[in-house]
């Protein structure tokens, strides 16, 4: 069994058609792989502090561009394609918000709200061949039209879910912590220096109430689920209308995480100009969004290879629903979010079958 899964993996990496004969189970073992990390991609920094989130962004997508390149490396450095680096510029556009959001309303209920739209717009893009992409039917239009109405309802009836404001360790000690106990001057210095450190890192979203963060983390997450929902649009472009371009979706992954890197960069400069070059550096979140980008690359990177053994009418739906899932699921363990959770699993159900 091992040796028939390196040969289908090896022949999805070499050949430059979108293979139809190799064994479905090797897609959804590389399907499994994507929603996982795909679900899982922001655990490593949400203990960290990451301010406006500019920096963490940028170690990220610097992550991202690691592994797009030894993707590349991998296919044979195929033809270099510019226009799915628009998709890059996209995703790294709505990526912008993700910090903020996360603040503002938490992973669980973030990750809901872009995936569903994504979901939404991706599957319009395939399902009726927007934007120059080959319109793709599917074997039951009523069952996929059902599907999509309940992920949308999913997202209308979540809007009544309450949230949670996460308050720092340090910050809650400080609240808590009867003077009496501050006694020596190393606590002391401790103390300043933790209140310090939570001035600094203070932005412009952690001074609004809980409503003002409810109803701009939302309307944020819905901005970028459709950045996110057209990201690899320009990709489907390449393959459906470009002379001999390759049907494999790994030959343009380095192309957008190349578009993904260099948008980051110019985001931040711009970023850098306009903070008069006093960005908000953590150096302790570099390693955490390292980890966190390279699983977004391998995620990514196992969405095309389980396209080419599938179809895109099996993955997209999949990858776009159940990373909310795992999220839901993870929300369990990191903040006891249950009823997000059963809420996620009962309409990925729908969204899928």
């Amino acid at each position: 069994m091992e040796n028939n899964i390196t040969t289908v993996i090896t022949t999805l990496l070499s050949t430059t058609q979108a293979p139809e004969s190799v064994s479905g189970y090797v897609g959804f073992l590389c399907l499994t792989v994507s929603v996982l990390f795909f679900g899982s991609n922001y655990l490593p920094v949400k203990q960290f502090q990451t301010g406006d989130g500019m920096f963490f962004q940028l170690i990220l997508t610097l992550a991202i561009w690691t592994v797009g390149f030894v993707v590349h490396a991998i296919r044979g450095f195929p033809k270099f394609y510019a226009l799915p680096m628009l998709g890059g510029f996209l995703w790294s556009t709505g990526n912008l918000n993700t910090v903020p959001i996360i603040k503002m309303i938490g992973i669980g209920m973030g990750t809901l709200f872009w995936n569903t739209i994504l979901l939404i717009v991706g599957w319009a893009v395939a399902r009726f061949g927007l934007l120059g992409v080959k319109p793709e039917v599917p074997s039951n239009e009523i069952l996929n039209y059902v599907g999509v109405i309940f992920a949308l309802i999913s997202g209308i009836f979540y809007l009544f879910v309450e949230t949670e404001s996460s308050v720092p360790e340090e910050r809650q000690h400080l609240i808590n912590a009867p003077i009496a106990e501050i006694t020596t001057e190393t606590e002391i210095s401790g103390v300043l220096t933790n209140v310090d450190d939570d001035i600094r890192s203070e932005t412009f979203f952690d001074k609004l109430n809980t409503g003002s963060k409810r109803l701009l983390g939302i309307s944020m997450a819905i901005f970028s689920g459709f950045l996110y929902g057209f990201t690899f649009t320009p990709a489907l472009y390449v393959q459906d209308n470009y002379e001999n371009a390759s049907q494999n979706g790994l030959d343009y992954v380095f192309s957008l995480y190349t578009g993904i890197f260099m948008s980051s960069i110019v985001y931040f400069t711009i970023y850098c100009i306009v903070k008069k070059n006093k960005p908000m550096v953590f150096p302790k979140v570099i390693l955490p969004a390292l980890i966190s980008g390279w699983m977004w690359g391998i995620a990514n990177s196992s969405f095309f290879l389980a396209s080419n053994s599938l179809t895109q009418a099996i993955t997209f739906p999949i990858v776009s629903s159940g990373p909310s899932a795992i999220s839901a699921l993870w929300g369990i363990f990191v903040r006891c979010d249950w009823i997000s959770a059963l809420w996620h699993i009962k309409i990925n159900y729908f969204v899928n079958n």
